[in-house]
């Protein structure tokens, strides 16, 4: 009788009522050093783990093969350290937000830690993610000789001054030319180490769907005015949104030292 009345067929399963919204929260997390190296897949599955162990009411996808509703706004890659990344999740019943950040903290490794977390209203978890294309990046550089500010803001300068930055990428054996100057948004030299030739930049860089620059690449290009400048670590410290405002959530504290 229930498959033959829609709506009644989308509310009931194995005889039970599942509520036609149920809660979604907001996640805010650190990926640390020690699980840096972890890919975003991993990331994933380790969240899934989590959840489960934690007991947390999760909400799973219909169909042949369902998965837990969970998802982040932007892949972190792999290497690369985050303070503020964001995820959401949907629950079957309601939480308190300390106990979700609790929970989870008691079974998630040490690397990932939530730092915060609050339901979502309807609007906010429809917009979730949408208009969130961009990033800003704290990128730690050596040079093979000691360089002065002047030196790199010169080299910034002139970067930015182009019209054209094309990258090349390669992706199933195939070479495409990208041109990634729309997505650099800004870069700005902001702290040096005359001890270990090291300096830092930071940059918000488009992260947008289909639209992706990545720090390395911007490091490479750099290199044109700065011989044998290489990247050591990159911190992807909050993602923000077109206006270039942090999403829901209170911006980290900035760390410049190299």
């Amino acid at each position: 009788m229930w498959g033959q009345i829609p709506y009644l067929s989308a509310l009931c399963r194995f005889g039970d009522f599942i509520p036609l919204s149920m809660p979604k929260y907001l996640l805010v997390f650190d990926k640390g050093e020690s699980v840096r190296w972890l890919s975003h897949l991993d990331i994933l599955r380790t969240f899934e783990r989590a959840i489960r162990r934690a007991g947390l009411p999760i909400a799973f996808s219909a169909g042949f093969n369902p998965r837990e509703k969970l998802s982040f706004v932007s892949a972190l890659g792999t290497g690369i350290t985050g303070s503020a990344e964001l995820a959401s999740m949907e629950l079957t019943e309601t939480c308190e937000a300390e106990t979700i950040c609790t929970n989870l903290n008691d079974v998630l490794p040490s690397g990932i830690r939530i730092r915060f977390s609050r339901e979502l209203s309807e609007e906010e978890a429809k917009g979730f993610a949408k208009g969130m294309d961009r990033a800003e990046f704290l990128a730690t550089c050596v040079s093979p000789i000691p360089l002065s500010s002047e030196t790199v803001e010169s080299a910034i300068a002139s970067l930015l001054a182009q019209e054209e930055t094309i990258i090349e990428r390669e992706r199933d054996g195939r070479t495409r030319k990208v041109d990634i100057r729309p997505l650099i948004h800004t870069l700005i030299h902001i702290a040096q180490s005359d001890t270990n030739n090291r300096f830092s930049l930071l940059m918000t860089l488009g992260q947008g769907e289909g639209a992706v620059a990545r720090p390395s690449e911007v490091v490479a290009l750099l290199t044109a005015f700065l011989e044998g400048v290489a990247l050591r670590r990159v911190h992807r410290i909050r993602i923000l949104d077109r206006e270039g405002q942090p999403w829901l959530y209170e911006a980290p504290t900035l760390v410049t030292t190299p």
